[in-house]
């Protein structure tokens, strides 16, 4: 029995890894009782939360109603379900702020360790805890370690991973700093690109679609997010077309104009096959 469940849990956890996620700044526009409507780029997005969707605020977990219209946040959003499904949200400062956490190393002090948990008070005053199991690796005082060995009050550098559930793997615990990364020497200057104009035509391939938010990334010279609209006009080789039309890896020539946020909305999108 035990084994089906672990064997249940690591399927639900591959399809929440292989799904369709988008990370995104947004800005809550409505919020009842089934989600929120977001602003993403210049386009309302709905998403339905659940008893799952993480809420975060102010550096702590949050509940729903912490968020109201006009709030500017940061989401991760689920695409390929219908409706979309907000998995996590947050104001800006706090998502930073987990980004550090789940990518890098964060100094702490152990408030407290249990069967699953290690909770640290970080240094901003801020606490987090970190999902910690007997594959977390442990040195004090330069040997190895187990969980066991860890102290509370104990001065320590964690190294964080993001798991599928959202929990925060404990990849590493160290008392001891990790030692600064190699400098890599410098063989030339990058080249410093020039600010795209207020309109005018770009030339590159399309990487990725975003249909959800009516915005595709082309790759130029640089990476561009390009916003379609209603007024958009299409065509392939030459005839005309829809945004149906869009796929990724087609070369593509865009007519735009910037609005006044500086996004790039696409007023023509010729796609060409060849």
């Amino acid at each position: 029995m035990r084994r089906f469940f672990i064997i249940v849990a690591a399927l639900m956890a591959f399809a929440m890894a292989s799904s369709e996620t988008m990370l995104s700044d947004a800005k809550v526009i409505k919020v009842d009782e089934r989600g929120f409507v977001l602003q993403v780029g210049t386009q309302p997005l709905a998403v339905e939360d659940s008893y799952q969707t993480r809420f975060w605020k102010a550096k702590a977990p949050a509940k729903r109603d912490a968020f109201q219209p006009g709030d500017a946040v940061w989401v991760r959003v689920k695409t390929d379900a219908d409706p979309p499904q907000l998995r996590e949200m947050a104001d800006r400062p706090t998502a930073a702020w987990l980004d550090g956490i789940r990518k890098g190393t964060t100094k702490g002090v152990v408030v407290k360790l249990d069967a699953k948990f290690l909770t640290l008070k970080l240094e901003d005053g801020s606490t987090f805890d970190y999902r910690a199991t007997d594959s977390t690796k442990v040195s004090l005082q330069g040997k190895a370690a187990s969980l066991a060995d860890v102290k509370d009050g104990a001065t320590v550098f964690a190294k964080g991973r993001l798991l599928p559930t959202l929990d925060t793997f404990l990849v590493e615990l160290s008392d001891a700093a990790p030692a600064p990364a190699a400098v890599k020497e410098k063989k030339s200057k990058a080249v410093k690109l020039a600010p795209l104009q207020g309109s005018g035509n770009l030339e590159g391939q399309i990487v990725k679609l975003h249909p959800e938010i009516s915005m595709f990334d082309l790759e130029t010279d640089r990476m561009l997010h390009i916003t379609i609209t209603p007024a958009t006009k299409f065509s392939v080789d030459g005839s005309p077309a829809n945004k149906d039309a869009l796929r990724v890896r087609l070369r593509a020539k865009i007519s735009y104009k910037r609005d006044k946020a500086g996004r790039i909305i696409a007023s023509k999108v010729d796609l060409f096959t060849s």
